[in-house]
């Protein structure tokens, strides 16, 4: 177990996380209907799987689940009986970065009007990512969080030792 830690310790580090570029809706816009869609644009192809994104107002989570992937977006369909009252929402995410680290962030837009009906989606603006600096994100769900660092633990010990094997077959 000792020579599979000194492989982890020897492990290349990652250089840079996926970073959120544009979104619909925009970071701290003001619309007058809630799209049918979140869709986020990352700076690189978030990996499939144990990714969700999240839309709360006041701190309540309105809908969670599990995006589309396409390439560079991430795309969560919004149900038409989604709480659509107007006030500030938090979009929340946590992916899985191309580079194969959980990166987790999140922006406010606000809602107007009454909110009714569901408006097309559309591209939006960039984002600045948030979650790298430490900065709490309202919205993801409490429980991803330690998932997602399960998940990358996992993943290093598995290639640590399948590393290890391979030093130790030559």
């Amino acid at each position: 177990m000792l020579g599979g830690a000194s492989v982890i310790g020897f492990a290349p580090v990652a250089s840079a996380h996926d970073a959120v570029l544009s979104s619909t809706p925009d970071e701290g816009e003001t619309i007058s209907e809630l799209p049918s869609a979140i869709v986020l644009d990352f700076s690189g192809e978030p990996q499939e799987g144990f990714n969700t994104v999240s839309l709360s107002r006041d701190g309540e989570v309105v809908f969670s689940g599990e995006p589309t992937t396409d390439g560079h977006k991430l795309t969560l369909e919004l149900p038409g009986d989604v709480n659509n009252d107007p006030g500030e929402y938090t979009v929340g995410y946590q992916i899985t970065s191309s580079d194969g680290h959980a990166t987790r962030g999140g922006y406010t837009f606000t809602l107007s009007g009454d909110g009714t009906t569901p408006a097309p989606t559309s591209e939006g603006s960039s984002v600045d990512e948030q979650g790298e600096q430490g900065e709490p994100v309202t919205g993801v769900p409490s429980w991803l969080l330690p998932l997602g660092g399960i998940v990358v633990i996992s993943g290093a010990l598995v290639l640590a030792i399948q590393r290890y094997r391979g030093l130790k077959d030559d």
